[in-house]
């Protein structure tokens, strides 16, 4: 899991120069990280007021329909005004760079700047969520994390092979030997489908270690239906990951040909077939 925070991280510094665009960017990142945490807490807050709803004073059910609508309705403006303004920092930022660049280039830019920003904020979300879950119950949470590194572990290997195989496409593109479209999406997709099937499985595993603690009296009803909750969204995070991963190693293959491949010379027979 650190190789691809690092490589995530490195690409992030190169597409975003330091200052007021890195800035704005990471400002988004945050933003992006929080709202799954408040929407956490409304379920918490949902869960508590539908069991101990009859319980509880009236102040208090009063405090709690305030925070529940408030924070529903601002985690989901923040959600909406996070996907609409990245945009423009995109943009921005993009513009700044210095030097002439095609067409394709910049089409290309923009795809990776697309998945480095997601891929961005969603390992965030699962490292932060992952210590949420901890402090929330430490035997549930600890074993979801142990899960969640196994899962990223299987994850990074295909998509270094997927780097290999994207690497591969655009050589053979270079060389006048394009590989079919259908080769190449069936190649990404079936990485990130496989790694989303993984994450699926760990996902019911989860579900079996939060029962277990859960009739064991170890987590309170309110925690454990966030708990479930909480554990789909990171299951959904993952499964992201997953096809961002396979769709970055594309951009950045494709990104980095211009240069890599530069100074590629055809053997006498491509050349007499070009």
């Amino acid at each position: 899991m650190l190789f691809l925070v690092s490589l995530v991280l490195k690409t992030f510094r190169w597409l975003f120069p330091k200052g007021k665009h890195r800035n704005r960017a990471v400002l988004l990142a945050v933003i992006a990280t929080i709202v799954p945490l408040s929407q956490l807490f409304v379920i918490r807050i949902f869960s508590q007021m539908i069991i101990d709803g009859q319980g509880e004073s009236l102040n208090k059910t009063i405090l709690n329909f305030v925070l529940f609508f408030g924070l529903f309705a601002v985690s989901h403006l923040a959600t909406y005004w996070q996907k609409t303004y990245r945009v423009k920092v995109f943009n921005d930022a993009l513009s700044s760079r210095p030097g002439w660049r095609s067409k394709m280039t910049e089409s290309w830019d923009w795809a990776l700047t697309f998945e480095t920003n997601n891929l961005l904020h969603t390992l965030t979300q699962v490292l932060v969520l992952a210590g949420f879950f901890i402090y929330v119950s430490w035997q549930a949470g600890l074993v979801n994390f142990v899960l969640i590194l196994v899962t990223m572990q299987i994850i990074k290997v295909m998509f270094v092979k997927q780097q290999i195989t994207q690497d591969g496409f655009t050589l053979a593109q270079k060389k006048n030997e394009p590989v079919s479209a259908g080769t190449k999406v069936s190649a990404r997709i079936k990485s990130a489908e496989l790694g989303t099937l993984v994450a699926n499985g760990v996902f019911v595993i989860s579900l079996g270690v939060l029962l277990a603690f859960s009739y064991l009296g170890s987590i309170a009803p309110a925690d454990a239906v966030m708990l479930f909750l909480g554990f789909r969204m990171q299951n959904n995070n993952i499964g992201q990951i997953s096809g961002s991963l396979m769709r970055f190693a594309r951009a950045k293959a494709q990104r980095d040909a211009p240069n890599k491949y530069r100074n590629l010379k055809l053997d006498e027979d491509e050349e007499e077939l070009g």
